[in-house]
């Protein structure tokens, strides 16, 4: 049988006094949905920092049955990738935010592919001729949340970490969202993600973890 796509043992994460998440386990296969609920504060942002090894936490993650250490950090978290709710986006153009990830070493192995990126982008419901050359910083939330995921789909990651991804977009675009995602199931990727619709986790297929 093979190894889950993620695999996390007692993961704890504690800033002062504060628990924020507490001996949590988790295996996540590929081609599922897992998704984190529970109420406002419970720590559904920080568990997914946590999985993508972005802050101090006690535990063990595993990608492929192997422990985070040993891939080195910049690998695991190219392979596990976070994508915040409101994500950051840096000065230059679309493109050149989307080709930026390209230029460190931890993605060597790969080249920024501008027709892949251009079609991603079309695929979110993004007008290409119209942000393709625009400055990044100047995108309303909506087309920033989909640029971010297009520049973190385009490394192929084997797990994403969602933290409400569609939170800020229309009908239209959510759709348009969810089938990409489905995509990146079926070439065998795992997701975590903080969805606050419970129809839209019934609509992934998700299995939903309580956490806090």
């Amino acid at each position: 049988m093979a190894a889950p796509a993620l695999s996390v043992r007692g993961l704890s994460v504690q800033i002062g006094e504060r628990v924020l998440v507490e001996a949590l386990d988790l295996d996540v296969e590929e081609g599922e949905v897992v998704a984190l609920v529970g109420p406002s504060g419970a720590g559904k942002t920080t568990t997914l920092r946590a999985l993508a090894a972005l802050l101090p936490a006690e535990g063990e993650l595993r990608l492929h049955d192997r422990p985070a250490a040993s891939w080195g950090y910049p690998s695991y978290r190219r392979r596990v990738a976070y994508v915040a709710q409101r994500p950051i986006v840096f000065d230059g153009s679309v493109a050149e935010n989307l080709a930026l990830p390209f230029g460190f070493h931890a993605v060597e192995d790969r080249v920024f592919d501008a027709a892949a990126a251009r079609q991603a982008l079309a695929e979110l419901r993004l007008d290409v001729d119209e942000v393709w050359d625009a400055p990044a910083r100047q995108l309303s939330e909506g087309q920033r949340q989909r640029v971010a995921l297009v520049r973190t789909l385009l490394l192929r990651p084997d797990v994403l970490l969602l933290d409400e991804p569609t939170s800020a977009l229309d009908p239209d675009a959510v759709s348009a969202v969810e089938d990409v995602l489905r995509g990146e199931l079926a070439r065998g990727a795992a997701i975590v993600l903080v969805s606050h619709d419970p129809v839209q986790r019934e609509r992934l297929g998700a299995r939903s973890l309580a956490v806090g």
